[in-house]
This record gives structure tokens, C-alpha cells and sequence, in this order.
């Protein structure tokens, strides 16, 4: 029968059944647990994201960073505008010269406008930089990070930047400095970094008629009237005897003396003096400046670096006034009343902090500090003084490094 469950003759089922579960419902209990274990791993979950190392790159020279509930400023600035982020900075330069010049990152106070590099730095691991792009063309490189309060008192680090370039053009780079924290989070900050070459031109006695103070001073007149006020020039000066007053005003005239088969070198023997009325440097080389024991020998309200000069028999060797700065690394003053004469106002355009290797003897006073624009610490290393009057007159009281100096 097609209704039947079994056979009737042998009793075998003929149509078997499906044995059926019953569905089950989870407790309340149960399910009260499910929903709390999910609900806490959601929060550990949360709590985990919240605590991981998170990197801080908006692609600028600034970042905003909270740190144990301090809001910071991190920025790369000039030294005199610290919490003005520069996100492009622009250069010139000459080819075939070597350049350097310092990048600087500085952590302040949000709230209070007021830097806070050395709380700031405790709980920095590590601080780095590093050009992640450059031209070809364009050789550049940087140092590694320091804080150095000596130099730059409000930088929470420093890196010199090194470049070169061998054809004129524009080229660029981009810095990063990366701040690694001691929680784990990383900040960047980023700078693009122009470099323009300018004109160079180079004067010699076998172009142009040198040989008198009034030829020098005639060719400096020219080059005012006919060269570019952007371009840089140099004039090797025959190994001659200068005598009588030159003036350098209105644009940097670069001069490098010269020596003859017998030792003879180039001589001024009266004052030169200086004003640039710009933030340029003048480049003196191997030139020797001698006086008859009165007058000044060189007197600049401009910046001035001295290489390989003699500085000799004058009332005082050379004077830094105004906005000026000067520099003199392999130098000798001698003779002098005053070797080395510091009178600047608060304004100077500082360009060096370094005297290295230079010679001090016989002077009255070898270096005369009585007012100075800055208070960065000027280092004599590898400089001699002997048998001065007084080696240093620091009326100002100016921060020294003389551990690197030699006292005879």
C-alpha cells in the first residue's frame, strides 16, 4: 500500500523517516556575554589605535603635535623669525664654489608663543635629516642633527647643508627632518630648497692695468657702472705695493692677492675702507695690509672674511662697526695697538662664528670686544697668542670658546 510504513510479509520500513532537531535558543545569559565579549574588543580595539605610534607628514614645514596635553609648534624657521614656518627657501650661488649654510628646526608653546626645545627634547629619541630629492646637477648633503644652545640657543636642532654646482642654472632639493619621538610617533617636516647660480666674474693684472691704487681704484669704479649688482666678481691683484686710500662702496668686489719669485706679496699699506650697504661679503686672500703705526687698516661696515692676510703696524688692524661682521681664519695680526676690533650695534649680519688657526702676538690688545650684535659664542681654535698686552679686552662680556686656542 503506498500509505503503508513496513512490509506486511517481512515487517522492513518501506518508508523511512528523517529524524527532524529541533532549532535551540541561546539564553539570555549567554547572550548577554556574546554581546559584552564583543563589546570589549571593540574597546581594546579603540584603545590600541588610539595608543599606536602614528606618523604626523602634512607635506610642510610645519606640524602641529599634543603631547601629555601640550600643544606644539614644530617648524623649520630662520633664527629670527623662530615661529614663522619657511616652507621654501631660496639661495644664490656661484659655480665651482663650496657652500654651506645651516637649517634649523625650532619646537614651541602654541599657547604661549614661547619655545620649548629643551622640555620638549626630553622625550625626543632621535632627530634626522636627509634630502629625499634633488636635481641632477646639484651636489648636496647635510649633517647629521645636533642641538647645539652654544650656536643657536632657541634651535632644538641644526643641520649644515653642504652644496655645489659646477654649470649655471636653477636647481632644487627637498630637506626632511624627521623627529622621532620616545612614544613611537614620528613627525616630518619638509622644505623645498631653490638654488640659483649668479655671474661670476674674474679681473687679473694681464687684463686690466692694476698696478697703481688709482688703475685698482678706476677698474672698481668700471665694474660699478657696467656688471650686474647680482654678480659676484674677483680680482687677483698683481704682488704690488698699494699706497693710499681705497674705498669699496656700493657693490662686493672680491680681491686675492698675489706673490712674486722673491716672496713678495700684495701690499696695502693705507686704509681700506668698506660699505657695502648690502648683506654681502667681501672675500680678502692672501693680501698684506701694513701700516707706519697709526690710522686704521681696514674698517668695514660690511661683512668681510680675511684668508691668508697679514695685518701689521697699525693703532688698530681692523675694525667691524655698524652692521658689519668680520672673519679672519689663517691670519696674522701683529704690531697692531689693536689687532681685531669689535664695535657693532645690535643689528650685525652675522656670517662666522669660527677664527680658526689664526696668530695674535705683539699687539697691545689682540682682539677689543666692546659691543657685539649677538650672543653666540665666537671659537678661536687652533689660534696662537703671544706676547700681546692683553689677549682679550671683553668689555661686552661675549660668550668665548677658547678651548680649542693656544696661549703662549
Amino acid at each position: 500500500h503506498a500509505q503503508a510504513s513496513f512490509c506486511p510479509h517481512c515487517v522492513r520500513p518501506v518508508n523511512p523517516r528523517e529524524q527532524i532537531n529541533p532549532s535551540r535558543h541561546m539564553s539570555r545569559r549567554t547572550l548577554y556575554s556574546v554581546l559584552i565579549l564583543i563589546a570589549a574588543g571593540a574597546l581594546l580595539l579603540l584603545l590600541w589605535l588610539n595608543t599606536k605610534s602614528k606618523v604626523y607628514d602634512n607635506g610642510t614645514a610645519e606640524v602641529i603635535y599634543t603631547l601629555d596635553g601640550q600643544t606644539y609648534q614644530l617648524c623649520i624657521a630662520w633664527d629670527n623669525y623662530s615661529f614663522t614656518p619657511v616652507q621654501q627657501r631660496s639661495s644664490i650661488l656661484e659655480t665651482d664654489f663650496d657652500y654651506r649654510y645651516p637649517s634649523m628646526v625650532y619646537i614651541n608653546h602654541v599657547e604661549s608663543d614661547t619655545h620649548a626645545q629643551e622640555t620638549f627634547l626630553k622625550q625626543v629619541d632621535c632627530i634626522t635629516a636627509e634630502f629625499v630629492q634633488a636635481d641632477e646637477g646639484l651636489q648636496i648633503s647635510c649633517t647629521p642633527p645636533r642641538y647645539d644652545p652654544s650656536y643657536l640657543p632657541n634651535a632644538a636642532a641644526i643641520t649644515y647643508v653642504d652644496h655645489y654646482v659646477s654649470e649655471e642654472g636653477t636647481w632644487s632639493a627637498e630637506l626632511v627632518f624627521s623627529v622621532c619621538m620616545k612614544n613611537g610617533d614620528v613627525i616630518r617636516l619638509h622644505q623645498e630648497q631653490i638654488f640659483e647660480t649668479i655671474p661670476t666674474y674674474h679681473y687679473t693684472s694681464e687684463d686690466v692695468p692694476m698696478d697703481t691704487l688709482e688703475e685698482l681704484q678706476a677698474l672698481i669704479e668700471t665694474i660699478k657702472e657696467t656688471v650686474e649688482p647680482d654678480a659676484s666678481v674677483y680680482i687677483t691683484l698683481p704682488p704690488v705695493t698699494y699706497e693710499g686710500r681705497l674705498n669699496l662702496t656700493g657693490r662686493s668686489v672680491n680681491l686675492t692677492g698675489s706673490e712674486d719669485g722673491q716672496g713678495k706679496r700684495t701690499t696695502f699699506t693705507g686704509n681700506i675702507r668698506m660699505d657695502l650697504g648690502n648683506r654681502d661679503i667681501l672675500y680678502f686672500e692672501g693680501i698684506d695690509f701694513i701700516g707706519s703705526g697709526s690710522g686704521t687698516g681696514l674698517s668695514a661696515s660690511s661683512r668681510l672674511h680675511l684668508t691668508d692676510c697679514r695685518v701689521a703696524g697699525w693703532r688698530t688692524g681692523v675694525l667691524s662697526y655698524g652692521t658689519s661682521w668680520v672673519n679672519a681664519d689663517e691670519c696674522v695680526f701683529e704690531d697692531n695697538e689693536i689687532g681685531l676690533h669689535f664695535n657693532n650695534n645690535n643689528d650685525a649680519n652675522v656670517s662666522d662664528t669660527r677664527y680658526d688657526n689664526n696668530t695674535f702676538r705683539n699687539n697691545g690688545t689682540a682682539v677689543l670686544l666692546e659691543r657685539l650684535g649677538t650672543d653666540i659664542s665666537l671659537e678661536f681654535n687652533g689660534s696662537q697668542f703671544s706676547g700681546n698686552g692683553m689677549d682679550f679686552d671683553n668689555r661686552c662680556g661675549q660668550e668665548l670658546d677658547l678651548s680649542g686656542a693656544i696661549f703662549e
